[in-house]
């Protein structure tokens, strides 16, 4: 802990009060030197973490990027929503098609009770037995004589189906008895059967009670451009390509379900990576004449990630030509600050020319030969990381050898202020003394020349 400043206020010697202060801070060098040291290595070591999160927020649009729905969007539009919606995926093509529905898909659904009093009791019986066919195969619910009519739906309802929708159960109170209702999760018909059948209830003391449909299962029933499609449910997911057809209402008119490239959102994915990516090539530049100066981490971050850009994208199909490389679709970096800008022009041209290549380019993952490599999005978050990762990465490497630096400068500071605090206190016991001593050899000549002159008195 380094001692206060001493002042030496009238010193019999005619020396500064504060000469100890001044001799003290004369051998300030060093100190001051760590101490700049300690700042410019601390500001260092926020500016590498700040890097590092730049570049993992360039990571994360990276790996959006590989995601082939981000290189591939489209825009569906209906004429008529309320009778016919559509999705689509990255695999659909462009086009409009003309929806004609004639039939909705139906449940089917069996209800047991109705008129002939059952499920009026408190429990099911002496020795019930439940059971149905459903898709073909036949299920026992488990019925006991414990059980109430709601107890056998939840039993119904935990039954394993294996890799089949199943059926649900409820039960109906209509206000005179209840009802339990069964309906089969999957819609349309199975096969050209009823998906559920042999619905029976006996309650153990010679009654059996049997189901009625009360809903026929039926398959949806559409035209679509004139071809008739038939589809167990009301959401068509087979017919077109990458296309989801939501069906709500039998059609009175045509609809019409237009698919186009959605170019405006592909660019806005792209501009969410240029902005990532400039943000790093921006952070180094604005501070590689101070924070960063000397840093040869950030330079090294910036190479490897132009590299990325700028190496073509290559697999066995082979079709990624003409579009191989950033530059093709109008990506470009700029020779002076490294920034990455993209050409709307060319990149419209692109897409409108071979819209799959484009997005090859970022995600393909074909490396099983010589010369193939994945596509820019896969290279540019494999590369961040191996800069990141939390052991062996450049970035933990960085941060720990500041870090080992910065606890040496620590203890270098610590010692040296220990060794300022001694210089300190042997000049303040060396100037106290020469104080005390003047004092005495000033008093005694007081003394001296008293005598003297009442000698001559």
């Amino acid at each position: 802990m380094a001692i206060g400043n001493v002042t030496i206020s009238g010193m019999a010697s005619g020396l500064p009060a504060d000469m100890v202060d001044q001799l003290v801070n004369a051998q300030k060098t060093r100190l001051k030197a760590m101490e700049r040291d300690k700042t410019f290595f601390t500001n260092q070591q926020t500016a590498v973490g700040e890097l590092e999160t730049k570049i993992l927020a360039l990571q994360t649009k990276a790996k959006e990027l590989q995601d082939t729905s981000a290189w591939a969007p489209h825009t569906v539009t209906s004429s008529n929503e309320d009778y016919v919606t559509a999705t689509a995926d990255s695999t659909a093509q462009a086009g409009i098609h003309t929806i004609q529905v004639t039939q909705l898909a139906k449940y089917d659904t069996w209800v047991m009770g109705t008129g002939d009093g059952f499920g009026s009791a408190t429990t099911l019986g002496t020795n019930p037995s439940f059971t149905f066919t459903y898709n073909g195969t036949t299920y026992d619910a488990g019925a006991t004589s414990t059980m109430t009519l709601a107890d056998l739906a939840d039993a119904i309802n935990a039954l394993d189906y294996g890799t089949e929708d199943g059926v649900s159960a409820s039960v109906l109170n209509t206000g005179t008895e209840r009802q339990l209702i069964l309906t089969a999760k999957d819609s349309g018909l199975n096969g050209a059967a009823d998906r559920i059948t042999a619905v029976n209830f006996s309650d153990g003391a010679g009654t059996s009670y049997a189901a009625g449909q009360t809903v026929a299962p039926k398959n949806a029933l559409l035209t679509i451009d004139g071809i008739s499609v038939t589809s167990s449910s009301n959401q068509v997911d087979d017919a077109l390509t990458g296309v989801t057809l939501n069906l709500k209402e039998l059609t009175v008119a045509a609809v019409n379900v237009g698919i186009t490239n959605d170019k405006t959102a592909l660019k806005t994915v792209l501009t969410g990576f240029t902005d990532a990516y400039n943000a790093v090539v921006d952070y180094v530049t604005q501070h590689k004449t101070d924070t960063l100066s000397g840093e040869t981490l950030a330079r090294g971050v910036l190479s490897q990630m132009r590299n990325v850009l700028n190496t073509a994208t290559q697999n066995a199909a082979g079709d990624l030509s003409p579009y191989s490389t950033l530059a093709s679709v109008g990506l470009r970096t700029d020779q002076k600050t490294a920034r990455i800008s993209f050409d709307a022009t060319s990149l419209d041209t692109a897409l409108d020319n071979n819209f799959n290549s484009i997005t090859k380019l970022f995600t393909s993952e074909d490396t099983t030969g010589a010369g193939f490599n994945e596509g820019v999005a896969h290279r540019m978050a494999d590369l961040i990381d191996t800069l990141t990762t939390s052991t062996t990465g450049a970035f933990a490497g960085r941060k720990d050898g500041l870090k080992a630096r910065l606890d040496r400068l620590e203890k270098n500071i610590e010692r040296e202020n220990d060794r300022l605090d001694k210089v300190r206190e042997t000049l303040t016991k060396k100037f106290s003394n020469l104080e005390q001593m003047i004092t005495r050899m000033n008093s005694s000549s007081s003394s001296l020349l008293s005598s003297i002159q009442k000698l001559n008195g």
